[in-house]
Formats: structure tokens, sequence, C-alpha cells
């Protein structure tokens, strides 16, 4: 186990190295964790159910420093922060500093679990061939080789260091220069859109001035003064300056006595730029209309200091004005600089590592050639067991040495409803085989099979699943040779038959789903265990089988998968509050992206979070620590359903996800009051939410205070979007397809295709009011607000039916076909009629975002 230090030996140690006891610091990270339980744990008492991990994973990995930074902002640095909270966890993991995933995989228990000292064995022990299918690794001992050192030199060495010669001369003549290059796009496209901004407050004024609304004076006034106002940069010292076509200097803020001056002679003598400015920005507008200049200015606010400086600048015709900015880029150099210095030290590092261990290994070349000898049997075992999974991986199956289970699939698991742990116990074959009269020729093989007495075999039989149902199964053995044992792969195959309750292996029935489905929620909501809740959804696809055989419409499709993965969310729940308890306050579990849109397919991930009530009452990390629990727990049960993790961590597990009501309005108003990009996205997948459980009004009030900050915040929705105006159809110049070359085949991401829409309801929703997540049923309540025709809106669901049917069974058939499940269709698998009506279909997303470019950005150009 890891040695997990008491609160003093940390404070004393952290004071040794760096000055800082850090009590504080020291009593958060360990807040999570059951102290008590583990000390009876160490004492041999063995706490029920007790997970030394289950709480630590929030605090003691990579992660949790961020957290670190926020809690003890002002009372300690950055830096002592750092040192303490990466010197107490590395004091708990012997010098590891682990990531939060290592809490959820063997490699946290492999690496801190004392490893017992062995002698030779053969190949693998049994231990080891358990170890190693649970995906941990194996070394042998080695022994020396002559011959293997004669050829080194030549087959190692000489090689090594023409890669390293090639590498050198790729970074520095090809890296370096593209890194360079990178940096100043990027700097150019900042600025470009910068002015841009600019451009957009001087076009407003200027409707308004056209209106009537405001006087010319006014007008030109009030543009100078939002101009002038306008900051950027990390220190809000980055400005932007406005002059006519004179040039004459109509705004300054940092060189005010230019202001009204004739600047046609202007060439900033005193910082040496040897440029004409503003007389080249006049000759940029008038040739181009905008255009880049790159030139030496005074550093920010500092007229005693130059820097080189990118402005760009663009004419408004209108006004007879140019309006312009600039950033500085002398970093530039300074990174590429830094670049190459860093380089430099890491490849020295590197190469002399690398003789280091060429050296090590021309000492230890004997006993490598001696591994590649034993590795090549180890080769012939690992070719054989992977031919037997392979034909079976279609299948349930259970991999056994010696009559003992070592390996069980997914599959297996979730045809019997049993857990990896209870399908390893030694006596598990009576259970899953009981004995009836079907099972008697099985049960007498699996006998000899276990002596080594019995050959492979095939035979029909009944396997009983953990809710005590029987299922007809095919059982296949297959001989293979392990380590010098005996071992077999037993492969369960469910024998499809007829049958008019819409379960398990029904291949037939009724055309009618909705009585099946009901009853499958019925069935749902009274397991009383989650292997009870995986038995129930096997039975989800042979439902929607039947529907697609049946000519079920999308809308259907979408109903029945959403409901019913609903109900799993809820009754994991409520299994999960059985285990630990009611909560400490309320709460409500959010479903949020496609589950809360009902739009999701049967492929589609985890996203949720959890909400729940500020209190005083309790400490605030108590509380927390029982939600991360709570959310942990449901998650994990979520995913043994079939509801698999999100790749991107947007889970209730996570602490950025589970926050209570006071920190989800604090994020909002974060992300509305500062709008980013980043800030966009996350704003995306919370705006799509749905209280799937718990106190609906937390939920509701997510959606309050995003109309109250619209009110505070007006022109949130209209960065919001423009910035959604970055979606485009998924069309090239030519009016075709924009296809990505996946494996050798032209690709369309469906679920890109899908995302404009989903976009586009989601801005008018901000707009109306809308609270409801469904993409259709928001479209339909926008129509009913007259914002869009009703012609626009049957065109737009019809869109949005069509591209998610294709994606739905573009799935459906990659899994049938044992491929990857994904959203990238495959072009050149549909004929030319086929084509050509997905492009129609695609071409008329272009009226979602013309709308948009219409309502909020009026006469300021979006496009790039």
């Amino acid at each position: 186990m890891p040695h997990f230090m008491k609160l003093e030996e940390h404070v004393k140690h952290t004071e040794e190295l760096f000055g800082i006891p850090g009590r504080d610091i020291h009593q958060w990270l360990d807040g999570f964790f059951d102290t008590r339980s583990f000390e009876r744990l160490l004492a041999g008492q063995s706490p029920a159910n007790y997970d030394p991990y289950s709480h630590r994973k929030f605090r003691h990995c990579v992660e949790g420093l961020e957290e670190a930074y926020e809690k003890f902002e002002g009372k300690y640095s950055r830096e002592e922060i750092k040192n303490v909270f990466e010197t107490h966890v590395k004091d708990d993991y012997r010098g590891y500093l682990p990531k939060r995933e290592d809490f959820e995989n063997g490699t946290f228990t492999e690496q801190y679990h004392d490893a017992a000292e062995t002698e030779d064995k053969k190949i693998l022990s049994f231990e080891e061939l358990t170890d190693y299918f649970q995906g941990e690794s194996y070394n042998y001992q080695k022994e020396k080789s002559q011959k293997f050192f004669d050829s080194f030199g030549s087959r190692i060495v000489l090689p090594t260091i023409l890669a390293i010669i090639l590498f050198i001369c790729y970074i520095f003549y090809y890296v370096v220069p593209l890194f360079e290059n990178n940096m100043l796009n990027q700097k150019k496209l900042m600025v470009k859109e910068l002015t841009e901004t600019a451009a957009s407050v001087i076009a407003h004024y200027q409707i308004l001035e056209e209106k009537g609304v405001l006087s010319p004076d006014e007008a030109r006034q009030r543009t100078i003064d939002e101009i002038k106002m306008m900051r950027y940069g990390s220190q809000n010292k980055n400005y932007f300056f406005v002059i006519d076509m004179t040039p004459k200097m109509i705004l300054h803020p940092y060189r005010p006595e230019l202001t009204g001056k004739d600047l046609s002679n202007y060439t900033d003598e005193e910082n040496k730029s040897g440029k004409k400015l503003f007389v080249e920005f006049v000759r940029i507008v008038e040739s181009n209309g905008e255009g880049y200049l790159r030139y030496h200015w005074q550093w920010k606010d500092n007229p005693d200091k130059t820097a080189e400086k990118l402005s760009y600048v663009k004419g408004i015709p209108q006004r007879g004005w140019i309006v312009g900015t600039g950033i500085y880029i002398n970093d530039i150099a300074e990174e590429k600089e830094s670049l190459q210095l860093h380089i430099f030290q890491i490849v020295g590092v590197t190469v002399d590592g690398l003789f280091m261990l060429l050296a090590y290994f021309l000492l230890q070349s004997r006993r490598i050639e001696n591994d590649r000898k034993k590795a090549e049997e180890g080769l012939k075992e690992v070719k054989d067991r992977y031919r037997a999974l392979v034909a079976s991986s279609n299948e349930g199956f259970l991999l056994s040495v010696d009559g003992r289970i070592i390996y069980s699939n997914f599959k297996l698991q979730q045809m019997l409803g049993y857990s990896d742990r209870e399908l390893h116990q030694t006596d598990f074959w009576n259970i899953i085989f009981p004995d009836v009269e079907n099972n008697s020729r099985l049960r007498e093989h699996l006998g000899n099979v276990f002596k080594n007495e019995s050959d492979s075999g095939e035979f029909e039989a009944v396997a009983a699943d953990s809710v005590g149902n029987f299922i007809d199964v095919i059982v296949t053995t297959s001989r293979i040779f392990l380590s010098e044992k005996h071992g077999h792969v037993i492969s369960l195959r469910p024998i499809s038959r007829k049958s008019h309750i819409g379960v398990g292996t029904a291949t037939s029935i009724p055309t009618d789903y909705k009585p099946i489905h009901a009853f499958l929620i019925k069935e749902i909501r009274e397991s009383n265990r989650i292997g009870h809740v995986v038995q129930n959804m096997n039975k989800l696809p042979a439902i929607i089988r039947e529907m697609v055989d049946t000519g079920a419409k999308p809308k259907a499709l979408c109903m029945v998968i959403g409901t019913t993965y609903d109900e799993v969310i809820v009754r994991c729940i409520e299994l999960s509050i059985n285990e630990i308890g009611q909560p400490p306050v309320d709460f409500a579990f959010l479903s949020l992206g496609s589950n809360a849109r009902h739009e999701m397919t049967m492929f589609s991930d985890q996203d949720n979070a959890i909400i729940f009530e500020d209190t005083t009452q309790t400490a605030s990390d108590k509380i927390r620590a029982y939600f991360l629990k709570l959310g942990d727990k449901v998650c994990n049960k979520l995913n043994a359903s079939g509801y698999h993790f999100c790749p991107g961590g947007i889970m209730a597990l996570h602490p950025k996800w589970c926050l209570s009501e006071k920190e989800w309005h604090k994020k909002l108003e974060h992300i509305m009051n500062a709008p980013t990009p980043d800030g966009f996205l996350e704003f995306n997948i919370f705006f799509d939410l749905k209280c799937t459980y718990g106190d609906i009004d937390l939920a509701n009030s997510i959606h309050s205070q995003v109309q109250l900050l619209m009110q505070q915040h007006p022109l949130f929705i209209t960065y919001y979007a423009r910035n959604a105006l970055i979606y485009k159809a998924p069309l090239n110049v030519f009016g075709g397809l924009k296809t990505e070359r996946q494996d050798g085949a032209r690709t369309l991401n469906l679920k890109e295709a899908l995302r404009p829409i989903e976009i586009f309801s989601r801005i008018y929703a901000l707009k109306h009011g809308i609270n409801n997540a469904n993409t259709i049923k928001r479209l339909k309540e926008i129509r009913e607000k007259e914002e869009i025709s009703e012609e626009f809106y049957k065109e737009t669901v019809y869109i949005f039916y069509k591209i998610w049917e294709l994606r739905f069974f573009n799935q459906i058939i990659k899994h049938s076909g044992l491929h990857k499940v994904n959203d990238d269709l495959n072009i050149e698998e549909l004929n030319n009629l086929e084509v050509e009506h997905l492009k129609q279909v695609i071409s008329r997303l272009s009226m979602l975002r013309k709308k948009i470019r219409l309502d909020f950005s009026e006469s300021v150009s979006i496009e790039r």
C-alpha cells in the first residue's frame, strides 16, 4: 500500500525543505480522506467496502493543484503552494505525482503495492497470468549474448547517431522557422480581429446616425469616447487609434498631443522607425481597404522605450476614417531564442542519456539476447491467445487456466449481469451453469476439461444471469496452452428465439414498441442492483432493432433511447444513495449535451453534472465530498450499463462539474462577463441541461441566472452569435462536400454537420428565454415567437432528422461490421445519387448562418 504520512510528518517535511509548514494546505489535501478507516485497514480490521483511494483521487493528483491555487491565493505564493502540494503528494506515493486517471486503473495499484521477490519461474505464473490479462506488465531475467554485442554497433549505435543528427537538422531548419511563422500568423489574426471589433463600434454609431437616433456630432463623439476607453492585453494598456485620410489624428489615447495634427510628415524620429507611419496607413487603406504594417513604436505608455510593433488598419469609408491597433511582436524573437536554448538543453541531455543507455546495453547484450529467445516463445503463446480471443470477440467469453477464471470480457458481464470480481469466484461454474437437464452434457464436459481429459467442444445449454433468468446459449470450449499450463477459452453465444415479450434474445416482436418499451422502463425502475440494470439495458438493442426494421422515425428512436437512459440514470442514483446514505442537502443531477436534448444514439457517452444547495449548516468540503462520491458511483454504474465515460471528463465525478448553486452562478457570471472562445464552449455544454433527478428548482436557477446575466451583459449574445459563425456547413469552395482522409477513405463527420443546427437553436433559445433543451422543441418555440417562418422551421427539422438518421445508421453499420464506432461517414460507400442528396441537404445549412449574421452582425463583415 502507499505510505500515507500523518499530518505532522507532512508539516515537518515541508518546513525542512522550504521553510513553510503549510499546515492548512496539508489539512485541505487530506480533507476528503477517511483517516480512521484507513488506520483500521492498516491494523488488519478491513472496514467493509473501504477504498483508501476513493476520495484522495480528487486532490492527491496533478489536477488538484489548480484548485489549491484557487483556495490559498493571497495567503501563499503560487510557488509555495506548488512546493507544499507536490511534496505532500509525493511523500504519500513514493515520489510519484499521480494523475486522477491513475486512481481508476491498474497503473496505480501495480506501481504502489509491494512486489514480492521472485526466483526463477516459468514463462508466467498463475498470478502473473491473471495480472497480465488485467493489463499489468511482466519482466523476465535475461542472460548476456556475445553475438548481440558483436553486431550492436552497426545495428544500434550508428543508426542512433544518424537519427540524432537528422532530428537536430529537422528542428532547426524546419520546426523553429515554422514556430516563428506560426506565432507571427497568430499575432496577425489577433490584431485583425481586434480591429474588426473597433470597426463594428464605429459602424454601430454610424447606423444610429443614419436612422436619426443620434446627431452626426453626437454619433462622432460617442464613437470616439467608446473607442478611447477600449483596452485589451494582460495589463489593459493596448489601445485603438483613429485617423482620417489626410492623415490627421482623430484619436490616440496615449499621445493626446497629436490630436488634430496633420501627420503627413510624422516619422516618429525619436523612436527611429524611419517610416512615415500614418502616410503608410493611408496608402494601405487606399490600396486594399485594410492591411498590416510593421514598425517601431514606444513601449506601451513608456516614451523612453521602443519595441517592434505590428499594426492592422481598416478603412471606414462612411466616416472617411481609418481605425487601427497594434501589438508588440518583440516576444517572437524572444520565444524563438528561448525555444532554441531549450532545444539545445534537451538535445544535450538526451544525447548524454542516450550514450549512457548505449553503454548499459553493451554491458547487458548477452542478457538481451537471451530475453529475445524467451520472447519468441512468449510470442507463440500470445499469438494463440489472441487468435482465440479474436474468434470470440463478438460473444461473451471467459479465459480459464486450470479451471480458474482469469479473464472475462465486458460482453459477458453485460450478458449475465455479474461484475468482473464475481465472475472470478472459484465456484462460479456451478452458478453460471446450474444443475438442470439441459446442462448435463456441458457440466460433464467441463469437468473433463478442467482435468485436462477432454478436447474442445460445443454444446447447447442454459446460463443463469444475476437476476435468476435463464438464457439459452451455445457454449464453445477451445483449448489453448498458456505458460506451460492448460487453458481454455469458453464462449457463450445467446440463441435467438422468437418472443412476444420483446426483450433479451428476441428477434420477432410486435410492431407496436410502446408496450415493450414501457415494460422495459418498469423493469429498470424495479432493479435492485446494478447487475439487474445492466441486464435490462441489454434488452434495449432488440427494441431499437425492431423499431428500425418496422421503419420507426428518428423522432421515435430519439425518444426511446433518451427516456431509457434517463430511467437508468435515475435508478443508478437511487442505488448509489442507498449505498452511501442520504444527501446532506438538496441537489439535482443534471444531464447535459445530447442526453439533455434527447438526441443520443446507441453509442453516445456520458455528459452530466451535479448542482447542490448552498448551506452553512455543514462544512462545505464534507458536502462536496459526499456529492463527488455520489457522482463517482453513479458515473461508474452508468459506464457498467453501457453508457460510457465521457472522454473529455464532463461528468459529475469531476470537481469541475460538481458545484454548489452559488458556484454554478459564479461560473456563469465569469463566462458571460468576459466572453472567450473557451467560455463559449463551456456555455454550450451546460446551456443544454435537464434535471434528470432531484430538486428541479436548483436546475431552473441556472436558467434564471442565464436570463438575469443576459440583462446585465446584453452584448454577450452578440459575441456568442459571432463566435457561432465559425461553424460552417461542411462544404468546400466549389460547393462539394468537405471531407477528410481517414484510413485512405474520404469521410464526412456527421456530428459536426449537425452542430450548426444545434448552435442556431441555442442562440435563439437564449434570445427568447426558451428553457427547453431539445433542438426540435426549441425550433418549434422559436417559430411560435415568429423568429423564423413555417417554411424555415420545417426545412430545418427535416435537415436535422436526415443527418441524425444518417449518423445513427452509420454507427449501427460500423458496429455490426466490427469497425470502430464514430461519426465519420465514408463518402466513397455512397452512390452518386446519395452523395448529391446529402450535398443538397447540407448546403441548406447556410440559411442558418445567414440569419445569424444578419441578426447579430448587421453591416459588420464577419466572414473570413
